[in-house]
């Protein structure tokens, strides 16, 4: 029977900071250090568009102390990485650099984080840029379809169904930047995440320059709301006149929490379905039919949200053939039992996929942060384990039929039709 060899559980060491914070670390002996800076600052929390991915990426590129200009060469000279992500509850800044510049490179984190001065110039070109990546996004046959699943999914309203087009990045304003910084990026509600070379010294600077902030009495922590069920067999279609291929989206919301055992028995399920280059949906439309590159299947945890999906950029001539051998292959997982074998080679396949996001100390803190920001615990790996080691062809096919029914299915397509 196919298990996964036992690992550290992906716990982290906790140091209470001075305000009662913890400080979570991923020690090594890697003379390399990445530090995160979690904020419960997402685009929910935002007032319009594109407010809070603005101020997640700008408060790092100045400070009252230091201006763009000479943080740049700052950051250059030392080879220090910076880094920025937005999702729909979380903003996340990420540094990486070597432990011999710690000294120089916490003293700044803290001019950013306390007195950021979001500067007219860089804020200018960052509204230039994110209009331009709009605009190239509208043109992505893959980008509109997924804007055109999660609309349907969510409708505009939701943190997930929601768009920003290039209008929205001219009426971007500096100010309302400025306030959901101030309002969602308080310091002393950050969750700081330590991976590499952690010592007491660095323990002990963290605390000095982060240990005193006060957090919240009660600080914001939503779960995105969870929208009645909506299918539409019927493709959603958006046309692209100047696209060479197509996109098609295929997928639902899953009526399962993450720390359910069926959801990690879903995952093999998905894995056998597209989550790997032998997969069915490859086998049959990349070597047989030769309708795409590459097609896949996924599963998507957010804070109190789980989405299936299936994903394949083809030619405009061959979207309904495939958008039938996509639900054929959906069928064929509840009429038919899965073979031992093939069970088998997803267990394997399931495994090797969680070995290598844990392997190295900077995949176990990165992995982490994602766990921190959906709520899951170590259960989650209990309970892929458990399903790796346990799960039967019945029990795949009994899901089949509970959640990856063809008729439960929202399908949506972009390009050229």
């Amino acid at each position: 029977m196919i298990s996964i060899p036992q690992t550290d559980p992906l716990v982290p060491h906790e140091h209470h900071l001075a305000n009662g914070r913890k400080l979570y670390c991923f020690p090594s002996a890697t003379e390399l250090v990445k530090i995160d800076l979690l904020s419960e600052a997402g685009s929910a929390y935002q007032q319009e568009p594109l407010v809070a991915a603005a101020a997640n990426k700008l408060f790092s590129v100045a400070s009252e102390r230091m201006d763009a200009e000479r943080l740049s060469e700052f950051m250059d000279f030392r080879g220090i990485i910076v880094e920025s992500n937005n999702t729909a509850l979380q903003s996340t800044a990420t540094f990486y650099t070597l432990s011999r510049h710690l000294g120089d490179l916490l003293p700044v984190i803290d001019d950013l984080v306390h007195a950021p001065a979001f500067p007219e110039r860089e804020f200018g070109i960052y509204r230039r840029e994110r209009r331009q990546k709009i605009m190239a996004s509208q043109q992505k046959s893959s980008d509109m379809a997924r804007r055109l699943f999660y609309e349907s999914l969510f409708s505009f309203d939701h943190p997930l169904g929601a768009y920003a087009t290039p209008t929205d990045a001219d009426r971007l304003d500096l100010d309302m930047v400025k306030r959901h910084y101030a309002d969602y990026h308080r310091a002393g509600d950050m969750d700081i995440v330590l991976a590499g070379h952690v010592d007491d010294r660095l323990l002990a600077a963290i605390d000095d320059r982060f240990g005193h902030d006060t957090p919240s009495d009660s600080p914001k922590h939503l779960s995105l709301p969870l929208p009645s069920p909506t299918s539409h067999l019927s493709p959603l279609t958006f046309h692209l006149p100047s696209s060479v291929q197509s996109t098609i989206r295929v997928g639902r919301i899953l009526p399962l929490r993450w720390d359910d055992i069926d959801y990690a028995r879903l995952t093999l399920l998905v894995t056998l379905l597209g989550g790997y280059f032998g997969s069915r949906l490859m086998s049959n439309l990349r070597e047989d039919k030769g309708y795409t590159y590459g097609i896949y299947a996924r599963t998507q945890i957010y804070r109190g949200v789980i989405v299936f999906y299936i994903t394949a950029d083809v030619a405009g001539s061959v979207v309904n053939e495939a958008e039938k051998e996509i639900m054929l292959e959906l069928q064929r997982l509840v009429d038919e039992p899965v073979a031992g074998d093939e069970l088998d080679l997803v267990r394997t396949v399931l495994a090797g996929d969680f070995l290598r996001s844990v392997d190295g100390i900077f995949e176990r803190s990165a992995r982490f942060c994602d766990m921190l920001g959906s709520d899951i615990t170590e259960r989650f790996t209990d309970n892929l384990r458990e399903a790796i080691q346990s799960t039967t062809s019945a029990d795949l096919q009994r899901l089949a039929a509970t959640y990856l029914a063809s008729e439960q299915m929202t399908i949506c397509r972009a390009g050229a039709l």
